[in-house]
């Protein structure tokens, strides 16, 4: 091993001033390994602080300094997440940022990585653009306090319709969040004031439209408070929240919205082939308690007819399970003077309640993730 490697390795600061004082061009030495790094390489990657400020003063041109596989000292850095370091080495090249190694990776990359989410802040704040590469690598590395600073200092990242949800069509990051369930994100994305809730598809869906169709009654919750009137919006089909929720058999979503809603109008929505969302509930084969709770509160008219002159109960397959029982309820209501068919379905009540505890708890224990919760819980 090169003597000035050796004295890196060994963070021996006299021993290394004592080799470059007397050749200054140990400085430009590279390792003999397969790596081919340069010392401030091996200083950075090892957490040698005050080496790496020793060596940046005698030559702040290493900073830009490339090894075999491309990586950047910052790279190095960042990936041990090393703040004191990360920071010194921007101080002297902030531009190496955006640097990307032979794996089209930059310093952020590693970052994400790294155990210090700091080491990431600190690159997020200094480089002068973020890819959307860069971005969904924090997403996936499920780096969510990154992926605030990220969309806080570059917001146009959030309305790219560069994230595919189910179904295959092109869409924005919050109905990428919407679609994966994601509480956390979808949080941040609706507080970007970015307007990201109007936002539509390629298949002409909100980012709401996607929340209902995947049924997540917590980030429902999170666009009622912080955007209720998206759920005014209609699809391309003029269907609303409810005959989507509908179309999906989403119990919990469909009560969670009509108990929470001020308004019977979308309720009492039809889609552009006149259909209710009773209709939808009928020809979806939803299960009996969501086709209960929609005929026993009198919503829509049993008999209303779509356009093609059909009824819900003309729209129920004969197929489908409990067929007698449905179409009886479909055909004559179910017996709604009894309070009990009055009542919220039981599976729909249980969810609500858990989900209630569930934020609560979040919120008193400053707890971010349901993740985080379940771990908590050691469940």
């Amino acid at each position: 091993m090169q003597p000035i490697f050796d004295a890196v390795l060994r963070n021996d600061v006299p021993a290394f001033m004592g080799l470059v004082e007397g050749r200054e061009s140990w400085l430009e030495e590279k390792s003999m390994d397969q790596n081919r790094n340069t010392v401030l390489h091996t200083a950075a990657k090892h957490g040698h602080e005050e080496l790496v400020s020793t060596i940046v003063e005698l030559q702040p041109s290493l900073v830009y300094s490339r090894n075999a596989n491309g990586d950047t000292p910052l790279h190095l850095a960042a990936l041990l997440g090393d703040v004191n370091i990360v920071t010194t080495l921007l101080n002297y090249g902030g531009k190496m940022c955006t640097a990307r190694n032979n794996s089209n990776q930059t310093p952020l990359h590693l970052a994400c990585r790294s155990i210090s989410m700091e080491a990431a802040r600190l690159v997020v704040e200094e480089t002068d653009s973020v890819g959307l590469d860069e971005l969904n690598f924090a997403i996936s590395s499920g780096s969510t306090y990154i992926v605030g600073i990220i969309l806080e200092r570059f917001p146009y990242l959030a309305r790219e319709e560069a994230w595919v949800v189910e179904g295959g069509s092109q869409s924005t990051l919050l109905h990428h969040a919407c679609d994966r369930g994601d509480l956390e994100l979808t949080s941040i994305l609706l507080g970007l004031d970015q307007r990201l809730e109007k936002t539509l598809n390629t298949d002409g869906l909100s980012p709401l439209h996607v929340a209902v169709l995947r049924g997540s009654v917590l980030i429902l919750e999170e666009f009622l408070e912080k955007a209720p009137l998206s759920f005014g919006s209609l699809t391309p089909s003029q269907e609303s929240v409810f005959h989507l929720a509908a179309r999906n058999n989403n119990t919990d979503a469909f009560v969670f919205m009509a108990e929470s809603l001020p308004s019977q109008i979308l309720l009492e929505q039809t889609d552009e082939n006149g259909n209710t969302i009773l209709h939808i509930a009928a020809s979806m084969v939803c299960g009996a308690p969501l086709i209960r709770y929609i005929v026993g509160k009198k919503i829509v008219d049993i008999n209303y007819k779509n356009k093609m002159g059909f009824t819900a109960c003309d729209l129920l397959p004969q197929e489908a399970e409990e067929f007698e029982l449905l179409s009886t309820w479909l055909r004559n209501g179910t017996e709604v003077d009894s309070d009990q068919n009055n009542e919220i379905p039981l599976e729909a009540l249980l969810s609500w309640i858990l989900i209630r505890t569930m934020k609560y708890t979040m919120t008193a224990t400053r707890i971010h993730s349901i993740n985080d919760l379940w771990n908590e819980l050691n469940i």
